[in-house]
């Protein structure tokens, strides 16, 4: 019995935007460093949740945590999980505009 093969097909012969002159191009790794992302994160979320909320307590009801993993967050000792994240960005339009800014200030 054989197993089935996969196979990758490249058409080299279609130009893309990227290959327009005056087009700079870049890899997510040239515009985001992934271990300074992650050492800054739980700073990034703590300046949000300064932002949007008066106190822990507000942030632990709001993501149906602990007060103490509230605290974390608020501390900057933690981030928080990626349901969180989710929970945010679903529900805080003003959310993603937020760490793009906060992010741009970084780089």
């Amino acid at each position: 019995m054989s197993r089935a093969r996969l196979t990758l097909i490249v058409n080299t012969d279609v130009s893309s935007v990227q290959d327009a002159p005056g087009v700079e191009q870049k890899s997510w790794s040239n515009k985001l460093d992934p271990y300074a992302l992650k050492t800054s994160a739980a700073a990034l979320w703590s300046g949000y949740f300064r932002a949007r909320f008066h106190s822990p307590r507000e942030v632990a009801l709001f993501c149906d945590v602990s007060f103490q993993t509230a605290l974390n967050w608020w501390g900057a000792v933690t981030a928080p999980a990626s349901h969180i994240t989710l929970l945010v960005m679903l529900t805080d339009p003003d959310a993603p505009a937020y760490f793009a800014a906060e992010l741009e200030q970084a780089a």
